[in-house]
């Protein structure tokens, strides 16, 4: 070799070298961008910033220029008395941790991404276990939890909403079903509270079914590797979901997303009560969300909104789409009362509680209002009328839910329903059209001078979003997600 390509090799090198030691170590910023904020107006929850100092401090992770050392076993925390809940029915833990999995492990760390769901990691500071599976929390204001499963919910202190629903200190249980093929409801604390969990009596039977139809089954926090409709082991009937490690493998976690265009539009409604009583005519297109928010809707109206503002109880619910019914079997439409929140997926509530009266019905024998057009439009207004015509109905606010048929004798259907019942006010439940849909129904609100609102679609059930790891979408036959015949088998 030359003199001149040894010099010149040799300045090659330590050129790379001085690259090498200039150029900034990407790894160290790819740990704060992995970890997703999913509250960052919780108080107790971590910012990017202070997530790695809480890190640091409790000596959980290794520091960046040890990374190929295994990590230091994190040091147990200290219990403070000054949080603690009631000792009463204290256990040896052993249920606590089978149903808040995350309670003794360590903060998940590391460079692949994490999700997170509630905002606050349970401690025996604030939780504490009671006789017959129930559980007690201690939550502040801003923090949220996510759970998986079948359970009970009752507020000993403080305030909170689930749901659309705002729940107060009461000896009232609230039963609630959160299968994994629809969004799961989140408990957003609004005042500091104290709340405690129940197994829900029948959450069994309700597994059971997936002996019946696999439709049923994966829905739960039951086990990866349990046959379907059995169980190798007894497992509680609920589970927090706290990061997306506590999730199950087989599908993703979402949550019950309001938008903030929603939110207003149900304190809207709400302050309507100064006013008239509302009837509010719910459109849309298919899977935009017209059931969801009715259900919001009607929770919110039912319950309030916070401690300064009055329910409205009960609440009437004309339930028009006879392919996804909240009440009742396909192919039926019908007219109910409801006294209390309702806060579980249609399948779940196929025969009505007390609190939840069914006071007329009509079967159209179709999925689909085109099969008779001319039937369907004579059932509907004779529900309507149903409900106009009794004195102790017509003063109670009346939430309209319809088909997703929106085009050509949709439309028409839609336009003559809105003539008949002269709503207080017609949401359309998507700002993307289409233009001609949009025109016909402004068309017909304009005749009986009606206002008209367009709001936002929710994103698709089973499509990965904000709360979803985009790289664990739910998958059908065997994941999370159920297309809308799934759920009419399950409804059947």
């Amino acid at each position: 070799m030359s003199a001149f390509a040894a010099r010149q090799k040799l300045l090659g090198l330590s050129a790379a070298a001085s690259a090498a030691a200039t150029t900034p170590n990407v790894d160290d910023d790819d740990r704060n961008e992995d970890i997703i904020d999913r509250n960052t107006s919780a108080k107790s929850f971590f910012t990017r910033d202070n997530f790695r100092k809480a890190l640091q401090a409790q000596k959980q992770e290794p520091s960046d220029d040890v990374d190929e050392k295994p990590a230091a076993r994190p040091k147990k925390r200290k219990q403070g008395p000054k949080d603690e809940v009631p000792l009463e029915g204290r256990d040896d833990g052993r249920q606590v941790k089978s149903q808040f999995p995350n309670l003794s492990e360590p903060i998940p760390t590391g460079r692949r991404r994490v999700i997170y769901y509630s905002s606050q990691r349970l401690s025996q500071t604030n939780i504490q276990p009671k006789a017959n599976g129930r559980m007690l929390l201690k939550l502040l204001d801003g923090e949220r939890l996510v759970i998986l499963g079948s359970y009970g919910i009752k507020v000993r202190e403080g305030e909170l909403t689930i749901a659309g629903a705002f729940l107060s200190k009461s000896d009232l249980v609230h039963w609630l079903h959160a299968p994994l093929c629809h969004a799961l409801p989140v408990i957003r604390i609004t005042s500091d509270a104290t709340i405690e969990l129940h197994p829900h009596p029948g959450a069994r039977s309700l597994r059971q079914l997936a002996s019946l139809n696999p439709a049923f089954g994966k829905l739960w926090n039951e086990s990866d590797d349990a046959a379907p409709g059995q169980a190798k082991k007894a497992i509680p009937t609920f589970q927090t979901i706290f990061t997306s490690d506590d999730a199950p493998k087989r599908g993703g976690i979402q949550e019950l997303v309001s938008p903030a265009e929603w939110n207003k539009q149900l304190a809207d409604v709400l302050d309507s009560k100064k006013k008239a009583t509302p009837v509010v005519f719910l459109s849309g297109p298919k899977s935009s969300g017209k059931s969801t928010f009715g259900r919001l809707m009607a929770n919110r109206l039912i319950t309030g909104s916070g401690l300064s503002r009055q329910p409205w109880v009960p609440v009437v619910v004309l339930d028009l789409d006879p392919g996804q019914p909240e009440f009742g079997p396909p192919s039926v439409i019908s007219l109910n009362k409801l006294s209390s929140p309702n806060l579980s997926p249609p399948f779940c509530h196929p025969a009505l509680d007390p609190t939840m009266a069914q006071l007329r019905a009509h079967t159209v024998a179709s999925v689909t209002p085109s099969l008779d057009p001319d039937h369907f439009v004579a059932c509907a207004l004779d529900l309507f009328h149903t409900y106009k015509t009794n004195p102790s109905l017509n003063k109670l606010p009346l939430i309209i839910n319809t088909p997703g048929w929106i085009q050509g004798t949709g439309l028409d259907i839609l336009s003559e329903l809105i003539r008949q019942t002269v709503p207080t006010e017609v949401i359309y439940m998507s700002q993307d059209g289409p233009e001609e849909t949009v025109d016909g129904l402004k068309a017909a609100c304009q005749d009986k001078k009606i206002p008209f609102v367009t709001l936002p679609s929710q994103q698709p059930q089973g499509q990965p979003s904000s709360s979803i790891d985009a790289t664990t979408p739910a998958t059908s036959g065997g994941g999370s997600s159920r297309t809308a015949l799934h759920l009419r088998t399950m409804q059947t």
